[in-house]
C-alpha cells in the first residue's frame, strides 16, 4: 500500500512530498524488485517520465480546445476515450505519444472545419449550450446519458472527471530530472485529492475560461471521493459565476440509480434556466 496524504490546505508540502518518497524507496521498489525479479532502473524510469510530460502536452492542447466555438470535442463523454490511454496502461510508452500526436491532428482539423464533437450518432449538430461537469459519468447506460446531451445540443467544455488521473491543465509534468518526487507529486496532485476549495476555484476558472452556460453535477453513489461536499461546491460556484447550476444523481456501476426519465426531465429543466438567464440578461 502506499499512503498518500490529503491537500487538506490545498498544497503540497515538503513534508507531504517527502512522506510519500521514502514509502516508494523504501517499500515500494524493494517490494516489487522482489515479486517481479527485475531490478528498478531510475534510467528507465526517467525515459517513462520524459514520453509522459511529451503525451501530456498534447493531451492539455487537445482538452483546451474546447474554448473554440463550437468546441471540437465533448470533454466528458468524448474525453474518456481521450485520457484512457495515459490514466491506464500506455503511460510512458512511445504508443500513448503516438496516440496523443494523432489525436490532436485530428482535432485541429475539426477546429479548421468548424466541426463540433463526434457522437455515437454521428457530428454533433448545433452547439447550444456549453456545460461544465462536476463528478463521473454514467457507465451502466451510457449511450442513453450521452445522447440526452447531443439531442438538445449540450457540450460539455471541461469536466473535473477528465482529471481525475492528472490535472496536467493547471501545469503539473512528469519530470525525469526528480524522478521519485514527480512520481509523487503526482498521487498527491490527483483531482480528488484537491480540498473542496481548490476544486471549487477549478472549477470556476473553467466556467470562466471555457465561456459555459452553466455547471451541472453528476452525483455519484459508488465514489465518495467525488461525491462528498458537491451540493457545497455547487452553491459556491454558482454564487461566485452568477451561472445556473444543477444536481443530478446516476451511479458507476449500478444501474439501479438510473432512472432515464428522472434525468431527462432534470436535464431539459435545466437547458430551460439556461435560456431564461440568457433571456432576462
Amino acid at each position: 500500500m502506499l499512503h498518500v496524504p490529503y491537500q487538506g490546505d490545498g498544497k503540497i508540502t515538503d513534508n507531504m512530498r517527502n512522506y510519500v518518497v521514502k514509502q516508494l524507496k523504501e517499500e515500494v521498489i524493494p517490494k516489487l524488485e522482489k515479486i517481479s525479479g527485475v531490478k528498478f532502473d531510475i534510467d528507465r524510469l526517467r525515459d517513462y517520465l520524459r514520453q509522459s510530460a511529451q503525451a501530456e502536452d498534447d493531451l492539455v492542447w487537445v482538452l483546451e480546445s474546447a474554448k473554440h466555438k463550437p468546441s471540437p470535442i465533448d470533454s466528458y463523454f468524448g474525453a474518456i476515450y481521450y485520457v484512457g490511454p495515459i490514466f491506464s496502461a500506455f503511460r510512458g510508452t512511445k504508443e500513448a505519444v503516438d496516440y496523443y500526436i494523432t489525436l490532436r491532428r485530428e482535432i485541429e482539423q475539426r477546429i479548421a472545419a468548424g466541426k463540433g464533437p463526434v457522437t455515437p450518432d454521428g457530428d454533433m449538430g448545433e452547439e447550444k449550450y456549453r456545460i461544465v461537469t462536476e463528478g463521473p459519468p454514467n457507465y451502466t447506460h451510457m449511450r442513453e446519458f450521452w445522447k440526452m446531451f447531443y439531442e438538445e445540443g449540450a457540450v460539455v467544455v471541461a469536466s473535473s472527471y477528465a482529471k481525475v488521473g492528472g490535472v496536467y491543465d493547471f501545469g503539473f509534468r512528469h519530470d525525469p530530472d526528480r524522478p521519485l518526487e514527480s512520481l509523487a507529486e503526482y498521487c498527491l496532485g490527483c483531482y480528488t485529492n484537491h480540498s473542496l476549495p481548490e476544486r471549487v476555484n477549478m472549477l470556476e476558472t473553467y466556467m470562466n475560461e471555457y465561456e459555459a452556460d452553466g455547471l451541472l453535477i453528476n452525483s455519484i453513489k459508488s465514489c465518495n471521493s467525488f461525491s462528498a461536499g458537491q451540493l457545497l461546491m455547487m452553491r459556491e460556484v454558482e454564487k461566485r459565476t452568477g451561472k445556473p447550476a444543477a444536481f443530478i444523481e446516476t451511479d458507476l456501476v449500478d444501474p439501479r440509480y438510473f432512472s432515464a426519465s428522472n434525468v431527462k426531465n432534470r436535464l431539459e429543466s435545466y437547458f430551460q434556466m439556461i435560456d431564461h438567464k440568457r433571456r432576462a440578461a
